[in-house]
């Protein structure tokens, strides 16, 4: 693990952990950093390197890749720098496997519960002062007189997001899907409620159902992107309607985005990832 000092578990902190991609391309890469990007509102954040040769937490390897499986040799990865493997076929190699196309939260788990198992290692590692310790067993020998690092640093504030639907059923799944990473979320059962909640509060993003008593969601699109207060939060359509006529209209009405009624997890979060205020400054 980075050269850190022992930690309280029981704390409820947030810690950031460098996570590298191995056997990834910089397309894939680019989409995973973004939606790792949301663990930076969750008690474990995982970040890429800042530097070329930042020594690594935990290891996330591209199993598709044979190039990817013949560098996890020379990692080395273990109990103290362990990794996810991930793929479209299942290999046996000792780690957790997440089969692509990539299920977010699992993958959030499992690297929650290998960093906790190596904090907890590293810690009882301390604590005996292993004299023995070589950094091949460990880590490497050259991160043994390493100065140590705090992994702690300041939580991350949360952004407001609101969801604007009719069905108490998309609002409650919203409600348990939007909980784990922290955001500030509102509601609204009309577009004009809607209308009135965007003029009086910034949003990061606005989930936005289609079809709904009074103006339809069109409508209230249009008016939150014509408004000079309110058109630059992401408007996200909600709809069960697929046909070019309808994504063509919303574009027209300015929406930045569209997702398919039942929301699929793993579209929720790798959507509301792009719009996060740290993925828009990166994309200038």
């Amino acid at each position: 693990m980075n050269q850190s000092k022992p930690v309280d578990l029981s704390q409820d902190t947030h810690r950031s952990f460098v996570l590298e991609m191995i056997g990834f391309s910089d397309a894939e890469k680019n989409m995973l950093a973004s939606t790792f990007r949301l663990t930076g509102r969750r008690e474990y954040s995982y970040v890429p390197p800042s530097s070329e040769g930042q020594r690594a937490d935990i290891y996330l390897l591209n199993a598709d890749n044979a190039e990817a499986l013949k560098a996890m040799e020379e990692h080395a990865p273990n109990v103290y720098s362990p990794a996810v493997i991930i793929g479209r076929n299942e290999v046996s190699v000792g780690w957790p496997f997440v089969q692509k196309p990539i299920h977010w939260m699992r993958l959030f788990e499992h690297l929650d519960e290998l960093t906790q198992a190596a904090l907890l290692e590293r810690s009882q590692r301390e604590q005996r002062a292993d004299p023995n310790w070589n950094g091949q067993t460990s880590r490497r020998a050259i991160d043994k007189d390493a100065p140590e690092v705090p992994v702690v640093v300041a939580p991350r504030l949360n952004e407001s997001v609101l969801v604007v639907d009719d069905s108490a059923t998309v609002r409650a799944f919203m409600r348990m899907k939007l909980a784990p990473f922290r955001f500030d979320v509102d509601y609204a059962e009309t577009g004009e409620q809607a209308i009135e909640m965007a003029q009086a509060k910034t949003y990061t993003c606005i989930f936005l159902d289609i079809m709904m008593p009074g103006i339809d969601g069109y409508e209230v699109c249009k008016r939150i992107k014509s408004n000079d207060d309110t058109k630059k939060t992401a408007v996200v359509m909600l709809t069960s309607k697929g046909s070019m006529f309808d994504k063509f209209r919303g574009n027209w009405a300015g929406c930045d985005a569209y997702l398919s009624k039942p929301v699929p997890e793993n579209d929720l979060l790798s959507t509301i990832a792009r719009f996060l205020p740290s993925a828009r400054d990166e994309s200038k």
